[in-house]
Parts: structure tokens; sequence; C-alpha cells
């Protein structure tokens, strides 16, 4: 079953990064779509709320073996 899920804060350098992921495993009884859809309405509830504490959205990406990752970056 597919999920949504946020990473730690991971120090790189001058910034913080956090992931917010949406993994690719399917839901096989989802036919229409809407439990995905469900997950990328989770994921972008959590990057609001990171945006909220000083994050910026700096790149997300979709990759077959992972799933969609949104990458957020805040300065220290």
């Amino acid at each position: 079953m597919s999920g949504t899920s946020v990473g730690k804060a991971t120090d790189k350098g001058d910034f913080l990064e956090e992931k917010i992921t949406i993994d690719n495993i399917p839901d096989i009884g989802d036919k229409t779509g809407e439990i995905f859809l469900a997950n990328l309405a989770g994921a972008i509830t959590e990057c609001k709320k990171l945006i909220a504490d000083g994050y910026r959205l700096t790149d997300f990406w979709i990759n077959h073996d992972i799933g969609v990752q949104f990458v957020l970056k805040k300065k220290k």
C-alpha cells in the first residue's frame, strides 16, 4: 500500500533540507487513482507546513523506483 513519508531534516551546509516522498507501491484496489490523489494531497499539506516554517520548495521529481519526491530547503 502506498503512502506519504516525511524525512528528517538533513544538514546541507548553509541549509536544512527536508524531503517528502509518496512511495511508488501501487494500491491494487485503487482502480480510479483516488488513493494516489489522497497521498498527493497529504504531501502537499506537509509541504505547506514546512513552507510556513520557513522552508521553500526547491525541487520535485518522479522516479519509477522511488515515487514522487518534493525537496524543500531552509537557510539556517
